[in-house]
């Protein structure tokens, strides 16, 4: 009975031994099968659409950082073009400064000499008056006084 036993549970093991090499077998070539048809194609799938979605990180990345360099130079270009623009108009508001200036002193020079002429002709007409008015009132009084008496009178 003890050997009888033994043999029989050496055959059960056996057995057993015999199908989990079965199961083992059937196991790897699943998983050889699933991992050439299956996993394969979809790990190179996901793998592409990595390399895609990192180049287009990178191409993206490098757009931001040469839009970046672009804005960076106008921006430059921009603030040098105000600075000439500035030095510019500085330049043109003192050459017109400078003009007003010397508008505005030939203008004072003019008026000056138009007053001065204008006082000189005043005191050339006053003279003048001043001479001829002693001859006028002794005229203007002899026709007054004819045309108060009513007759002529003997100068």
């Amino acid at each position: 009975m003890g050997t009888t036993n033994l043999r029989d549970d050496l055959l059960t093991m056996i057995t057993v031994d015999v199908t989990f090499l079965y199961i083992i077998v059937v196991f790897l070539l699943c998983a050889w099968i699933l991992n050439r048809y299956l996993f394969a194609p979809l790990l190179a799938i996901l793998d592409g659409r990595r390399d895609r979605s990192s180049a287009a990180a990178r191409g993206h990345a490098e757009s931001v950082a040469a839009l970046s360099r672009a804005v960076a130079q106008a921006e430059e270009k921009l603030a040098l073009a105000r600075r000439e623009a500035l030095k510019v108009r500085e330049g043109l508001r003192g050459e017109g400064t400078a003009e007003l200036s010397r508008r505005l002193d030939e203008a004072r020079a003019a008026s000056e000499a138009a007053v001065k002429k204008a006082l000189q002709q005043i005191e050339a007409d006053a003279a003048a008056s001043a001479q001829k008015l002693p001859a006028d009132t002794r005229t203007l009084a002899r026709v007054l006084a004819e045309k108060i008496l009513g007759r002529k009178l003997a100068a």
